[in-house]
């Protein structure tokens, strides 16, 4: 429990460091298949870097089916055998002692749910401890199948969305849809605002000639598929090392300082950085508030995603986060279609994303050093 927070974010850590690594050999790969455009064989095309890209998929789709299911899940489903199995392994770890000197007795669990059936309501049993619903017979029916899950789906929506959840689904969803960019464009724009308020004068960002475009986000490292833009592929690679930066001050203090209060400096902070660009016009100060910004997104996303985890019992825990996610990629996808937009309106925009996710972020429950919701 005390080292919860550290474990959650150690997760978001690797993901980020492999979206800098495929940065970095995009970068490393990009100059060659430009030279080699004319080429019968090349050994980076589209083929090659869709082997490369399917081959981490593969390796977590195998290492994901060794590990056992959660006992929390598992007590969930009432088997107990299985729970007590996989306790017993983490107890031989953690201890370096045999699985066998685990006191804990399948007697006891059984036990410890008998006394709190005739105790409690059995209502109250059902909403936290549930039969396993995979081990129902399969009807062999496709629709039927996909009418069951539906079913199923459903029942979990409303319960995230009916008391005491009510609240912190809302704030959950408003977080995640004001986040819809994503740390991928959001590197992009802070990129092209970079490049843009180099290419004209100093003060261009607060004129007309600065402007967002999401084509020139994506085909901006390319000049007519003939030359690559080494300045931009450099430029963007640089500043999203600042997300590895923020994740890990989040790895440190998060035990320490609490979610929600990371989640909160997170916004102001960023928010400051957002309007200092509009005061500066010296290169390296733009860096460092570019470098403050993003690590300040990835802090906030990364925080929200935590507190959703910790305030949701097992049973539901999935389905608010997949459906905390659907909704800003469908915003994000919406969105990047029109953008269009001047500089000076994007920064507005930004500093409002991140204040407005601290805002939010100050109503939701925080559990540091207390158990997660069950």
């Amino acid at each position: 429990m005390k080292r919860r927070g550290f474990c959650l974010v150690a997760l978001d850590v690797l993901g980020v460091i492999g979206y800098v690594s495929a940065l970095g050999l995009s970068w490393l790969s990009m100059p060659s298949i430009v030279r080699l455009q004319n080429k019968k064989f090349r050994p980076n095309s589209w083929r090659v870097l869709i082997g490369l890209g399917g081959i981490p998929n593969l390796i977590m789709a195998c290492a994901t089916s060794l590990l056992p299911a959660s006992p929390r899940y598992l007590l969930y489903r009432r088997r107990y055998e299985e729970a007590l199995t996989v306790l017993r392994q983490i107890y031989a770890i953690n201890n370096s002692k045999h699985a066998d000197t685990y006191t804990v007795r399948l007697s006891y669990i059984k036990s410890f749910f008998s006394f709190y059936k005739y105790n409690f309501s059995l209502r109250t049993l059902d909403n936290c401890v549930r039969p396993d619903e995979e081990d129902e017979e399969d009807t062999g029916n496709v629709s039927k199948i996909v009418w069951k899950f539906y079913i199923k789906t459903r029942k979990r929506i409303r319960k995230i969305c009916s008391t005491p959840f009510k609240c912190t689904t809302i704030l959950g969803l408003c977080i995640n849809l004001l986040q819809f960019p994503g740390i991928i464009w959001v590197a992009l724009w802070n990129t092209q605002l970079f490049q843009e308020t180099e290419n004209f004068n100093k003060s261009a960002k607060k004129n007309s000639t600065c402007i967002v475009d999401i084509e020139n986000l994506a085909l901006g490292f390319l000049h007519n598929c003939q030359e690559i833009d080494t300045d931009r592929f450099r430029i963007l690679f640089y500043l999203s090392l600042s997300y590895i930066l923020g994740e890990i001050l989040l790895l440190i203090g998060i035990d320490v300082i609490g979610r929600k209060i990371f989640l909160i400096l997170s916004g102001l902070v960023g928010t400051a950085a957002c309007l200092g660009l509009l005061f500066t016009v010296h290169n390296i100060v733009q860096i460092v508030l570019s470098l403050i910004i993003l690590a300040a997104y990835a802090i906030g996303r990364t925080t929200t995603s935590i507190l959703l985890l910790e305030n949701y019992f097992t049973g539901v825990r999935g389905t608010i986060i997949g459906l905390s996610r659907i909704f800003p990629y469908l915003v994000g996808s919406f969105t990047k279609l029109f953008l269009n937009i001047q500089c000076l309106t994007s920064i507005y925009i930004m500093s409002g994303i991140l204040l407005s996710a601290a805002v939010a972020g100050s109503r939701m429950p925080d559990l540091t050093r207390l158990p997660m919701q069950e």
